[in-house]
């Protein structure tokens, strides 16, 4: 299983790229783009995808990938379970 530390090891080393607590959520930026979040428990992690593909990936693993909240379904964001 992943974890936020496997995460944050890997995120880190990416230029430019920053850790932020936001909410009490765990988030990478770079600049003010977030590309990553984790929900406050660190089971599920949201990542930056294209919209126009995100079905295709949620469809090939529903049991590991999901949709955005119905408010984040306008930007390029989908969610996997960790």
């Amino acid at each position: 299983m992943v974890t936020i530390d496997d995460v944050r090891r890997y995120a880190l080393t990416l230029p430019l790229s920053y850790e932020a607590l936001v909410g009490g959520r765990v988030k990478f930026r770079v600049g003010r783009i977030v590309y990553l979040s984790f929900s406050r428990d660190g089971s599920v992690m949201g990542f930056a995808f294209p919209k126009d593909q995100r079905d295709w990936l949620v469809g090939g693993d529903p049991a590991k990938f999901m949709q955005p909240d119905r408010g984040d379904l306008r930007y390029n964001w989908v969610l996997v379970r960790l």
